[in-house]
């Protein structure tokens, strides 16, 4: 594999790794996001990661499990296949704005019980989780038009 390749897919398994995935799961994520064919075996992919296929068989689970990936078999072969599923993005983005909806209601349970005098804090967190919940979707919306 190409150095600089290699070094980018690092990267990107490292922001994954921020974001929680394990780093296996995330450098499974960025090699399937570059790999041609776009549908790997695990075979294929050990080999272009340097992995064995024991280390991509619990990130290949959780990645299909968060249906971040998709696996399929092809007619004729006995091994599956693995991609990333179409609509990923869209889909973890949905995940994530019922997300803001729960921290909103957090802060707004939290407010009730030490009132406004003392809710600054909770105010604010309660007004940037319910504009984020309010623009998200219409910026989803854009996208979905554009794209």
């Amino acid at each position: 594999m190409d150095p600089e390749l290699k070094g980018s897919l690092e990267e990107t398994a490292l922001l994954f790794e921020e974001a929680g995935l394990p780093r296996m799961a995330g450098r499974v994520l960025a090699w399937l996001l570059v790999a041609e064919p776009p549908e790997q075996t695990a075979r294929e992919m050990a080999e272009a990661l340097g992995a064995s296929k024991g280390a991509l068989s619990p990130a290949l689970h959780l990645l299909t499990r968060l249906h971040l990936v998709e696996r399929q078999r092809r007619p004729g072969e006995r091994s599956h296949r693995y991609s990333v599923r179409p609509g990923t993005w869209r889909r973890l983005l949905g995940e994530q704005i019922r997300v803001l909806g729960r921290y909103r209601e957090q802060a707004e349970r939290g407010l009730r019980l030490v009132g406004q005098e003392q809710g600054g804090r909770l105010r604010e967190m309660g007004a940037f989780y319910a504009f984020l919940e309010r623009e998200l979707p219409q910026l989803l919306a854009r996208f979905e038009q554009e794209a």
